[in-house]
């Protein structure tokens, strides 16, 4: 194995070097998150929100995660929608360099 392209190196592969080591300015991380309508009712974002949380400390939901190179990370609501708003300039950065378009 070359690289690896998370923001980490993982945990399998300690030695193996990420893309940014070796000059690439890509991280493609798998994230996972829930969004709802815009204005939706606090309550029930606190209800999903609690609910999800819960379900990420499982166990065995952390297991399947390592399994598949992944480290559960949790973001709160306000942190999550920072995280989408910087991810979103961050990948049309790359399509824009790399001369991506959609047609």
């Amino acid at each position: 194995m070359l690289v690896t392209y998370g923001s980490t190196r993982t945990r399998n592969w300690p030695n193996v070097p990420i893309l940014p080591e070796v000059g690439i300015d890509v991280v493609a991380n798998s994230t996972y998150g829930i969004a709802g309508p815009k204005g939706m009712d606090e309550a029930v974002v606190k209800v999903l929100h609690d609910a999800f949380k819960k379900g990420m400390e499982e166990p065995s939901f952390v297991a399947l995660l390592r399994q598949l190179e992944q480290e559960p990370t949790y973001l709160s609501t306000d942190d999550y929608r920072a995280y989408i708003a910087r991810d979103l300039i961050d990948q049309k950065r790359i399509v824009d360099e790399l001369g991506l378009k959609q047609e």
